[in-house]
């Protein structure tokens, strides 16, 4: 097998560095000297740890490190060679959490700043995505190769020299531990706003849950009525720790569970969680980027993405966030590059685009439903936006 290309293989898939390790001092000194941060935060990057690890690393193992930082790494055994994957964190830097274990560690104030740079630089992975995709590489190269079962090992240096530290866990443990990280994994992108994470950890859930859970455990994250209840109060509750307004929430969350209860299908069941997750992630990812307005401009914006179908007249706005009308005309006109007028148009007309290419509605009914109760004037308004009528925007 051609180890460069199966590295490369995993490290443009994952976006992780992978190096392959001799247990000699020369490899091991160089991947402590590039990699270790700390010795007293990271004993288990230390050259000396590693060569204890590879002289007793068993087959078909994949080893988790995980140190004080929360870093890890992950070390196997793959047709005669080990690798090293990593680092890679599964959380976002904790300022709090850090200056506490350096006070701990009696270590300075001054490595803080450092110590972000070097722990921002690693990918935000879960253990249950790079074991798939490692896995997947593995038996790519080597179509026969088994599975590996896991080992997670804690950054105590005292740790070492126990015979237990080279036990392999069983099956069990392991499915528990790639549950929970998953899961949690799997919360936090909704909570970042990460659509693309979102998208690959509920992928991931819904594999490893077939793959390896029984037929009766199946059924909390299947497309059942029971196991959508569940994926959507997770949700909520991810998207509100990710500063999501509660009424888009609830909004998304209602609109979903009708379309659940009318569904036939299990294709479109699916369809209607994985929609759910987006448009979640999305309002949350939309909250995020609003944090870069004014409280004024932020109050004016989700109040109009809530009543956008409603008269809005600059007077109401302007009374109910205490400023002037010409305050707020300037003030929205200097932060969002558009008129107060033009803005609403724009999302009348954006969201009517979405309905003549998903419903069934005719355009009169699409021009009162997005608030434009004259449809001619709604003709005219749609075609100055996107070039063309509403009908012959459905048809295209």
């Amino acid at each position: 097998m051609n180890e460069k290309i199966f590295m490369g293989f995993v490290a443009n898939i994952l976006g992780i560095r992978i190096c392959s390790i001799a247990n000699d001092n020369v490899s091991l000194d160089s991947f402590e000297q590039q990699n270790c941060f700390e010795k007293t935060l990271q004993p288990m990057y230390t050259a000396e740890y590693l060569h204890y690890l590879l002289e007793n690393a068993k087959k078909e193992v994949f080893y988790e490190i995980t140190d004080y930082l929360n870093t890890n790494l992950i070390l196997f055994c793959f047709d005669n060679t080990c690798y090293l994957l990593g680092p890679y964190v599964k959380n976002t830097f904790s300022s709090l959490e850090m200056q506490e274990l350096l006070a701990s560690h009696k270590l300075p104030a001054s490595i803080l700043l450092p110590l972000k740079l070097y722990y921002d630089q690693f990918p935000q992975l879960s253990y249950s995505m790079i074991h798939g995709t490692v896995l997947a590489a593995m038996r790519t190269f080597i179509p026969n190769t088994p599975e590996f079962s896991y080992r997670k090992l804690t950054g105590f240096h005292e740790e070492l020299k126990t015979d237990k530290l080279i036990l392999e866990s069983n099956n069990t443990y392991y499915q528990i531990i790639d549950r929970y990280e998953t899961e949690n994994y799997f919360l936090r992108k909704i909570s970042d706003g990460d659509i693309d994470g979102v998208r690959m950890a509920f992928e991931s859930i819904a594999s490893n849950y077939y793959a390896n859970t029984s037929q009766s455990q199946r059924s909390l994250y299947s497309t059942d009525w029971n196991g959508f209840a569940i994926l959507r109060t997770l949700a909520r509750k991810a998207a509100e720790a990710g500063g999501c307004p509660v009424v888009k929430i609830d909004e998304i969350a209602q609109e979903s569970i009708q379309k659940f209860a009318s569904a036939r299908t299990g294709s479109e069941l699916d369809k209607i969680q994985k929609d759910m997750l987006i448009r979640l992630t999305q309002a949350v990812h939309d909250t995020k980027h609003m944090s870069q307005y004014s409280p004024v401009i932020r109050n004016v914006l989700n109040y109009i993405s809530i009543n956008y179908s409603q008269d809005i007249s600059l007077h109401e706005l302007s009374d109910t966030n205490h400023v002037s009308e010409e305050h707020l005309s300037r003030l929205f006109k200097k932060e969002m590059g558009i008129t107060l007028t033009a803005y609403i148009a724009d999302l009348r007309t954006k969201k009517a685009a979405e309905l003549l290419k998903t419903s069934m509605l005719s355009v009169a009914e699409i021009a009162m439903y997005v608030g434009y109760p004259d449809s001619n004037y709604f003709v005219k308004v749609f075609k100055k936006r996107y070039g063309m009528t509403p009908s012959a925007y459905r048809s295209y």
